[in-house]
């Protein structure tokens, strides 16, 4: 054969070993971006800089050949070996899709203007930052398919302890509590399966820090909330209780029901129909690993019954017992706890877009309900030496009624109208206590795509009234729920 033979035959070898490396190359990097290990971005840039060098440069190069010598033919199986070796290698690697995820649970700006008088140096106006939430979860397998944790990065504040003052004669001569536990990790809980072959019917336990199955506002997540205000049921009042317990007898805010607490639960669907939960908690906020975490628990049950896809009514029970002493739970007591709960909501398959839901509350909380950080001693009934109010259990209760439109073509599309009345009443045996609130509003859509993805301007107006602290009694204009206020709040999430 002439030596052009040989030639032709040397560049057609080479030819194909190149053409081998550069498949071997762009099959690499499209497996790198199925495992995340690249981003998109970097994935476009190597195939940009692939087509741009042409065959003759490798942009993420596999393992370098330039030992092996410059025969191609001699050498070929074993940079082919190699290559396949390093893609053996990457294919083993865990991908992330579903094993980790970040996103931002809620980031809102809030701009206030309160009616209410204020002290020398402040303002009815106020700007500030409502949540600003950042959410890991993530999936390890059937048996563990959901760990959370999220992180609120602006209130990060410290919570004041309630002190025991025991032992002590006269409670007025202790000092108050101090600071005692940061609130910057809200949620924390692992979702473990027993059984994957029975699910939903069991279909996990849930232990951690999370958002009480507690009706429908106190589960629902800040960021896809219908207007922006917390609902009475959460937390409502103002002021403090005086040594000689005079002042607010609804002694500061009342945490009626909890957001947030340390609990663990058996959560399952029966016959697609009825969602349950059983569980045990704290009761003590969220706060409680700090402060109080081994005090009285509770248990609750909650059962959903869906009438449709899209509709249900729930009942819900707390039983056990609260404590005032070393908690961080505001309006709380001494003695006998519970709580029964129903709530519902309806949307339309009628009228695409409207929903209207509903929860009424009622409870008995011990005497003795004693604000956050005041010294507390039991169940005693004497204001000077406990420091509550001195007054017999109480029976509170409260209900809201809450209704959307939203609007999803026309001029308006994008607006969902708003509309919201509640009660809350903090003894049911007094009179000229209650308080009660309006709310007209409506929210703007710039992406919605829930539950993963909202992002909104809201306008609330709030029509606020307080009665009184009991009979005869007035309010006095520094009393922020007894005035009403304007809110305008501008919100991403996205997950």
């Amino acid at each position: 054969m002439t030596r052009l033979g040989f030639a032709t035959i040397a560049c057609v070898i080479s030819l194909g070993v190149i053409v081998q490396a550069e498949i071997a190359q762009a099959g690499l990097e499209d497996l790198l971006y199925e495992k995340g290990q690249i981003t998109k971005e970097e994935w476009l840039k190597l195939q940009a800089d692939r087509e741009k060098t042409g065959p003759g440069a490798q942009g993420a190069p596999a393992p370098s050949s330039a030992a092996l010598g410059p025969d191609p033919v001699t050498n070929l199986d074993q940079r082919l070996g190699m290559v396949e070796e390093w893609k053996a290698k990457i294919e083993r690697l865990p991908s992330l899709g579903g094993k980790f995820n970040i996103g931002l649970n809620a980031l809102q700006f809030l701009y206030t203007h309160q009616d209410a008088h204020t002290a020398e140096g402040k303002s009815q106006d106020n700007l500030s930052v409502r949540r600003s939430e950042v959410l890991m979860y993530g999936k390890v397998n059937e048996y563990i398919p959901k760990w959370h944790t999220l992180m609120e990065m602006q209130s990060i504040n410290l919570t004041n302890s309630t002190p025991d003052c025991t032992g002590v004669a006269n409670c007025s001569g202790k000092a108050a509590g101090t600071g005692a536990s940061t609130t910057m990790f809200r949620e924390a809980y692992i979702d473990f399966r027993p059984m994957p072959s029975i699910a939903p019917n069991l279909n996990i336990i849930r232990m951690g820090v999370f958002r009480m199955p507690f009706g429908i506002f106190t589960e629902q997540s800040g960021g896809l909330r219908d207007v922006i205000s917390s609902p009475y049921l959460n937390s409502v009042g103002s002021g403090t209780v005086a040594r000689d317990g005079s002042g607010n007898s609804t002694v500061g805010t009342i945490d009626f029901i909890q957001e947030r607490d340390y609990f663990a639960d058996v959560r399952g669907t029966l016959f697609h129909k009825l969602d349950y939960v059983v569980g045990i908690m704290n009761n003590n906020n969220f706060q409680a690993n700090a402060v109080g975490a081994n005090g009285p628990k509770v248990f609750y049950s909650r059962a959903r019954f869906l009438v449709t896809d899209i509709s249900f009514v729930s009942f819900t029970v707390l039983t056990g017992e609260s404590n005032n002493t070393n908690t961080e739970i505001n309006g709380r007591g001494k003695g006998a706890f519970d709580r029964y709960g129903i709530d519902f909501r309806y949307t339309s398959r009628y009228l695409p877009g409207f929903m209207v839901q509903g929860e009424w509350w009622q409870g008995h909380d011990g005497a003795n309900q004693t604000t956050v950080g005041t010294p507390a001693q039991g169940a005693c009934s004497n204001v000077v030496q406990c420091g509550g109010n001195g007054s017999p259990g109480v029976q509170r209760r409260t209900w809201y009624l809450l209704g959307k439109y939203f609007i999803s073509d026309g001029p308006l599309q994008n607006y969902e109208p708003v509309v919201m009345y509640e009660q809350f009443d903090p003894s049911t045996s007094m009179s000229n206590d209650m308080y009660t609130r309006a709310i007209v509003g409506f929210n703007y859509y710039f992406e919605n795509l829930p539950p993963k993805i909202q992002s909104k301007i809201s306008i609330n107006y709030e029509f606020r009234h307080h009665q009184g602290t009991g009979p005869g009694t007035t309010v006095p204009v520094t009393d922020a729920f007894a005035q009403n206020v304007f809110l305008a709040q501008f919100q991403v999430r996205y997950q």
